[in-house]
């Protein structure tokens, strides 16, 4: 993955109308996230730190988006590219937002490079 790193602006999707990206990828999914009409809002900025344990230490794993949905629902989105999906910390904040979303009643995607992930929305 190309560590690229900037701000986005001119957003009408995002409430701050500006956000910040650490890669290509996640620069890129922000444009989708513009572009996708079911898209109501989403942001970087969310406040979110999921506690997770990794080796024995206490971790908190901070992810990429929050996405809300015009029908109301609510999604957490991690970009990730190889090798940083086969990673064991991966698998550990996966495992973790996957449970922190359940109980919000919520969905968990991780977003690679891949094309369906982009456009047909497979996590």
């Amino acid at each position: 993955m190309i560590s690229k790193r900037g701000i986005l602006t001119n957003l009408e999707k995002s409430p701050y109308g500006s956000e910040k990206y650490d890669s290509a990828l996640e620069r890129q999914y922000m444009v989708e996230l513009e572009r996708d009409p079911a898209v109501r809002s989403w942001t970087k900025k969310h406040n979110i730190k999921i506690p997770y344990r990794f080796l024995g230490l206490a971790k908190h794993y901070h992810p990429d988006f929050l996405v809300e949905y015009s029908n109301g629902a609510k999604e957490i989105h991690e970009t990730k590219g190889l090798p940083l999906l086969l990673w064991l910390s991966t698998k550990l904040k996966r495992e973790t937002a996957e449970e922190f979303c359940q109980k919000q009643g919520w969905k968990f995607k991780i977003i690679t490079k891949s094309e369906l992930a982009f456009y047909k929305k497979v996590a």
